[in-house]
């Protein structure tokens, strides 16, 4: 209540003993005979010189909503020597609608005798207000600003009143569903709601399974506010408990559970008012926040009632083959970013999926591939927004491809199929076909007495297969190597001492920590910068460990290497690994701060290994 918000002060406080000389008067007042539909209106309901003031009970106030009040007055005043008291109420009001209405006046027992002030003329216009505060209070001059009604608790029993059914009138727990019938894969939410207008301690005890559905969160519950709400015609507090989006994973008939919440419930128990009036116990009461009586608590168990969903299968007639489950609305484009591309070189085709639906439930479209192209498995990235009603965002689906061939390489139109329950039909959409021209790679020539090529440029499979023979000796040579490596370890600095300068020494010399500038990238979160610097760091591990030449770093040639050294398994899957992703930061330049910690595990386990 508002009265809660404001001082009440008296303006006299004085001599109770002089004779009143006025007559007694009990008067309905209100500041405006004529407003707008959205004014407010101040009703007073005053009682003037008399000795007692007991039971003032107000109106109904229909076709208007309680703004504030009841706000109590008393005073006196004292005019040419004429004393006047006064004791009174005020509420504020805002009208529902337009029209012409009558405000009833109140009743109260004054000096013993059962009294009603006069009934008032008000029409409600469709003008504009003058102004959109409420009105001042006329007494204190507050001017009262514009709220949400506070609920009017009811925490007294009165003599004779029973607790059970004081909470049994004001306590409940609800579950609303947006909608009762849906297809498979159509949305419903379900909103669980704590009703009071009691003072209470609540605790969930039982939550509901809902395991028929794939269950999403709209609601976190840090962020869940008392509101207040209406229910068949009287303002409660309410608590969301649980708000939730239901998507049926199958058809059938489906009860979602109630809730409990046990609550102990606290009333102040009035045997007596120690002779105060009434008006005096309600102006205590008001002012002090409590009233003398006896603590009484409830302990009480409430349940909300169960609701029955019924899912409807989706309709088999004009499904599409391509149907995988999507409902809802959708959009579908793809695109490969990089327009120049070589063969063997890893490139990306991006299938971005936007609208609204079960975004969270659709997987990756299939791609039609070329025979001659060498493909990876999808990775998904998200952008949904669970806090509306479908879930609304986007998917962005990414296949890594390798083409093996140059020429014209077309990937075909991709295909989406999905039921919008809106009008009840299949519907299907479909991305344009790409076409790409795959080029010849371009590779320096590599010098004559390179491992990797022969004298007249063949490469190196050629040559065993020619040099076959010459295996069982070049097996002896390595085994004899491996052996006296192994009792004389050369420092890494004798490494480079030894190896031949293929590079400049700036270029093959390994920081101690190579990966230093990609740790201040990451502490950034520059994924641009931080795929950057990892990847010449790796590389730059690659070229002292086989003494490469610039023309020489490449993948597939440090892979014939690693194989040609017997290198394990774990170093040829995590160095590709970590190539792989600094070549995919090219085409998908935003990453997370958990991805880049990856890859630079990765990384770091390369260098051990590299060791």
């Amino acid at each position: 209540m508002y009265s809660r918000k404001f001082l009440i002060s008296f303006c006299l406080i004085a001599a109770f003993y002089l004779p009143l000389a006025a007559q007694v008067k009990f008067s309905t007042v209100i500041d405006e005979k004529e407003i707008g539909k959205g004014a407010y209106l101040q009703v007073q309901y005053i009682v003037e010189n008399a000795a007692s003031v007991e039971s003032l009970k107000p109106p109904a106030f229909e076709n208007f909503t309680i703004v504030s009040g009841p706000m109590q007055q008393n005073g006196m005043s004292i005019i040419n020597g004429a004393v006047s008291k006064y004791e009174g109420v005020t509420y504020v009001l805002k009208p529902s609608h337009t029209g012409n209405f009558i405000i009833a006046g109140a009743t109260a027992l004054v000096n013993g005798k059962q009294l009603r002030s006069n009934s008032v003329a008000v029409v409600v216009t469709n003008t504009a207000p003058r102004s959109s505060s409420p009105p001042t209070n006329p007494f204190f001059g507050l001017s009262m600003p514009e709220e949400t009604p506070e609920v009017n608790e009811e925490y007294i029993l009165r003599k004779g009143e029973s607790a059970v059914d004081k909470i049994k009138n004001n306590l409940l727990v609800k579950l609303d569903v947006s909608k009762t019938t849906c297809y498979v894969g159509e949305p419903v939410v379900a909103t669980y709601k704590l009703y009071s207008r009691v003072r209470s301690e609540s605790k969930v005890t039982k939550r509901p399974s809902l395991s028929q559905f794939s269950v999403y969160d709209m609601v976190q519950p840090e962020a869940n506010n008392p509101a207040v709400e209406k229910l068949n015609g009287k303002l409660y507090t309410t608590h969301t408990i649980r708000k939730v989006q239901l998507y049926a994973l199958q058809d059938g008939s489906f009860v979602l559970d109630p809730i409990e919440v046990d609550n102990t419930v606290s009333f102040l128990r009035l045997e007596g008012n120690g002779g105060k009036t009434s008006m005096q116990q309600l102006l205590d009461d008001y002012m002090n926040g409590v009233s003398d009586g006896k603590l009484e608590q409830q302990q009480v168990s409430i349940a909300s009632k169960p609701v029955t969903i019924t899912v409807k299968p989706l309709p088999m007639a004009g499904k599409p083959v391509s149907f995988d489950g999507a409902v809802g609305k959708f959009t579908l484009s793809a695109l490969v970013p990089k327009a120049q591309i070589a063969t063997g070189e890893t490139a990306v085709l991006q299938i971005t999926l936007r609208g609204q639906g079960n975004l969270n439930m659709i997987n990756a479209p299939p791609v039609q591939w070329p025979q001659d192209i060498e493909r990876y498995d999808p990775t998904v990235k998200e952008n949904l927004d669970k806090t509306v009603t479908p879930i609304s965002g986007s998917k962005l689906f990414e296949y890594s491809f390798t083409a093996k061939n140059a020429g014209r390489l077309i990937i075909p139109s991709v295909t989406f199929s999905y039921f919008d329950p809106a009008n009840g039909t299949y519907k299907t959409i479909a991305t344009d076909a790409i076409t790409l021209d795959i080029s010849k790679p371009t590779q320096k020539p590599i010098p004559a007495n390179s491992a990797l090529t022969e004298n007249s440029g063949q490469p190196v499979g050629g040559r065993w297969q020619k040099l076959w023979w010459m295996l069982p000796v070049l097996a002896i040579a390595l085994l004899a190597l491996f052996f006296n490596r192994k009792k004389t370890t050369p420092s890494k600095d004798a490494v480079a001492t030894i190896a031949p300068a293929r590079l400049p020494e700036q270029e093959r010399k390994v920081p101690a920590d190579p990966f230093e500038a990609a740790r201040y990238a990451l502490e950034a979160v520059n994924s641009q910068l931080f795929y950057k610097e990892i990847a010449r760091a790796t590389w730059l591990m690659v070229a002292e460990k086989f003494n490469l030449t610039a023309s020489q770093r490449n993948k597939p040639v440090v892979m014939r290497l690693l194989e040609q050294a017997n290198a394990s398994t774990e170093t040829a899957t995590i160095l590709e690994s970590v190539l792989n992703d600094c070549a995919l930061a090219l085409y998908t330049p935003v990453h997370t701060e958990n991805d880049m910690r990856l890859t630079l595990d990765k990384a770091e386990r390369l260098k051990e290994l590299f060791a």
